[in-house]
């Protein structure tokens, strides 16, 4: 018998940091606009920017996107603690009640980051610890984020996505934004959100020509329009070190 098993842990993208920062507009009840209740964004900025650490020492870099946001029932944003089903990370197949392992069967894919996790327990066993790993086949599920960042890198004339479970080894550069209407009730929403994402950019790019693509997602699970930036090279967008 086949079933699916819902993994609800945190799992963020690897050396790398989201940080969130927001203005928002919550309408009076006299002057509230009637909006759709599928969310909406436009583009407001964007740049490279070297952030020094609190001691100075370390450089980090940072890629920052501003966007400008509606949406007309204002349920926008996740906490940090909701990983439950529909907001959970990956499913696990179960077959017979057992995990489906790689190499379990000539129907699996070949081993691949995206399709398989490598899940390490420790035991203990006669006073000594003995560490396990199986690598189980998964189900990923993007409404884990709800805040989407996709690089897009020019081949050949063309901007094609930029895949970091096949480059890297990681999760993708997705996020997620807390809650912005912290009042829990219906109201339309408008504001910018400031999002920004701290990796090697400079190794990863840096003779690249880029663009990002950005979307947003509400909680149920309604998603925003899809915005891209101009073609750029980081050292286009770059601004003084933070």
């Amino acid at each position: 018998m086949i079933e699916k098993s819902k993994i609800v842990s945190e799992k963020m993208v690897k050396n790398s940091l989201w940080i969130l920062l927001l203005i928002i507009g919550l309408s009076s009840c006299q002057d509230r606009p009637t909006l759709p209740v599928v969310p909406s964004i436009t583009l407001e900025d964007y740049y490279f920017q070297i952030i020094a650490s609190a001691d100075g020492k370390n450089l980090r870099d940072s890629i920052v996107v501003k966007v400008n946001f509606e949406d007309g029932d204002g349920d926008l944003g996740l906490n940090t603690n909701e990983t439950s089903p529909p907001f959970h990370l990956f499913d696990i197949v179960l077959v017979n009640g057992d995990t489906l392992r790689y190499g379990d069967n000539d129907t699996l894919p070949a081993f691949n980051c995206y399709n398989y996790e490598i899940i390490t327990t420790t035991t203990s066993v006669g006073g000594s610890l003995v560490v396990n790993s199986d690598t189980i086949y998964v189900i990923r599920n993007l409404n884990h984020y709800n805040f989407f960042l996709t690089f897009l890198v020019e081949e050949n004339g063309e901007f094609v996505e930029y895949n970091t479970y096949e480059r890297l080894c990681a999760g993708p550069f997705h996020g997620r934004y807390f809650i912005l209407n912290t009042a829990g009730d219906v109201r339309p929403l408008t504001g910018e959100l400031k999002y920004g994402f701290v990796s090697s950019f400079r190794l990863l790019f840096r003779n690249e020509t880029i663009k990002l693509r950005l979307q947003l997602q509400d909680r149920a699970l309604q998603k925003s329009n899809i915005i891209e930036t101009e073609a750029f090279n980081v050292a286009e967008i770059a601004r003084p070190p933070k």
